[in-house]
């Protein structure tokens, strides 16, 4: 009975959790750049999404290759391709459910709580990125190692199952991969994934062969160029990274106004701990029983396994970023489900520590985990704005007619925007660079996401211009410099003045 209790509580959790993530998902709001970029990739055919798609681009295939699927059976709006996404965040959430049962009750709720209140989780779970894929492929190939250390018996299958996963998982993307990689090394230093070790030796040319064929079809220096967009500062940059896209709480330049509370909290803890240091100093010890057969604390070795994947992956990364530097918050994603399965086999190792300290840090957790929860909320409230409205400066754009002549557009690639946002005939490129060609302007002109930062020399030299912008969460919202004298309203089309 007791059992079926936690499966229930467990199950209620993964709905509460898709419940919250999936809020504002129907909604059809504009994508960003980024999803833009995906959605026209997989619209194309197979031929021009690898010719002119992904060969170019620095990501891996999978992703793309399962969008373009998906499109042509759900559809290519916005809630359609975001779906996708929203299925793979439900994916990982059920394989840290299945594979951190067996022991502990506890230990299952606790991997599943911190992997469902993650911001990144209720972010990405509304991406029309690989993100959410990533994640679910590393819930899978993490859990498929750790369960090895339980079920001897089903060891060919599970290890067919983590080949499988970490092959897939490294197709999403490049840092993925690296992510595979450490984990095959630390398993096979175990003997845990592949038996015997020379097994390894096929699944690494299958791993690196993709990314082989993928450097030799450019130029090798401009695949390592450095990413003038992605600028990390040695060591503390890459630890911000790593932190923002993880454990918000403890990143520099988030939770900021939470942590009086967790330090309270902490501080609570603490006193319990002090309190019933003598009580358990001088309790009798009861008499020592035999371990059971798989040793008497089987989640201290799998804690010592995922500590050993995190700190070397992130070993790894600090000299990485020393040569060139490539770390994101959201590439960390792939991190979450280690951080899950480990705050899992932390719980149940708690319980040597006696109900006391164990109830002590059960409040500190709900109070951390309900911390981050209410950021990721408010991250995806700020996605929901959107961060880019480009749909709604297509839909002004559509019902004034300033671009039936054709607007001057730069700033992202137009041929993602259109025709999914705008007609065809309605975006002409820039002929010139726009800080380059500060001279009056003889039609409107258009600016997306890049083209904000040479919007004051624009509109310097078209002082007769007024500047509006759709709104959005970041900055980067796309604008449009029009003549008053066009007679459109803008304001009343949902449009606002640009800043100065």
């Amino acid at each position: 009975m007791y059992q079926r209790i936690q499966q229930a509580l467990t199950g209620l959790l993964i709905l509460v959790f898709l419940w919250l993530a999936g809020q504002g998902l129907a909604e059809g709001y504009s994508y960003w750049s980024d999803e833009l970029w995906s959605v026209t990739a997989s619209r194309a055919s197979w031929g021009v999404l690898l010719r002119d798609w992904l060969l170019p681009d620095t990501h891996p295939p999978l992703y793309q290759a399962l969008l373009k699927l998906w499109m042509e059976v759900v559809g290519s709006g916005e809630t359609a391709t975001r779906a996708l996404s929203f299925l793979m965040a439900t994916i990982a959430l059920v394989a840290t459910a299945l594979f951190a049962s067996g022991r502990s009750p506890g230990r299952r709720l606790v991997a599943v709580a911190v992997l469902g209140t993650s911001p990144a989780f209720l972010f990405y779970a509304q991406e029309t990125r690989s993100y959410a894929t990533s994640l679910a492929l590393s819930a899978v190939l993490l859990g498929a190692v750790l369960m090895l250390r339980q079920r001897a018996q089903e060891a060919r299958a599970l290890q067919g199952l983590a080949v499988l996963a970490g092959l897939l998982l490294s197709l999403t993307h490049y840092l993925s991969l690296l992510f595979v990689l450490v984990v095959l090394a630390v398993g096979c230093a175990e003997g845990l994934i592949l038996r015997p070790r020379r097994q390894a030796l096929p699944m690494l040319v299958a791993l690196l062969l993709w990314p082989a064929g993928h450097l030799l079809t450019g130029s090798f220096s401009n695949r390592m160029e450095r990413l003038d967009w992605i600028r990390v500062a040695p060591i503390s940059g890459t630890l911000g990274e790593v932190l923002a896209g993880t454990l918000p709480l403890l990143a520099p330049d988030r939770g900021a106004s939470a942590r009086p509370l967790l330090l309270a909290a902490g501080l609570a803890v603490a006193l319990v701990f002090a309190l019933t240091a003598g009580r358990r100093h001088g309790a009798r010890r009861p008499p020592a029983l035999p371990p059971p057969p798989q040793g008497p604390f089987p989640a201290a070795g799998e804690a010592r396994f995922l500590l050993a994947v995190i700190g070397t992956f992130l070993a790894l990364m600090l000299v990485i970023d020393l040569v060139k530097p490539l770390s994101q918050a959201r590439y960390y994603i792939v991190l979450l489900p280690a951080l899950a399965y480990l705050a899992g086999d932390g719980w149940e190792l708690s319980k040597r520590l006696g109900r006391a300290r164990r109830a002590a840090l059960a409040g500190l957790l709900a109070v951390a985990l309900l911390t981050q929860q209410q950021i990721g909320l408010g991250d995806l409230a700020l996605k929901r704005s959107p961060l880019q409205n480009y749909k709604a400066m297509a839909a002004f754009v559509e019902r004034s007619g300033v671009c039936e002549r054709g607007c001057w557009s730069t700033g992202w690639r137009l041929d993602t925007l259109s025709p999914l946002y705008f007609p065809p005939d309605q975006l002409r490129p820039w002929p010139g660079e726009p800080a380059a060609a500060a001279q009056p302007l003889e039609r409107p002109f258009l600016g997306f996401h890049l083209a904000r930062n040479d919007l004051p020399t624009l509109r310097a030299a078209n002082p007769a211009m007024a500047c509006w912008e759709a709104p959005g969460a970041w900055s980067s919202a796309p604008f449009i410099l029009l003549n008053a004298t066009t007679g459109t309203k803008p304001a009343q089309e949902g449009l606002r003045p640009c800043p100065p």
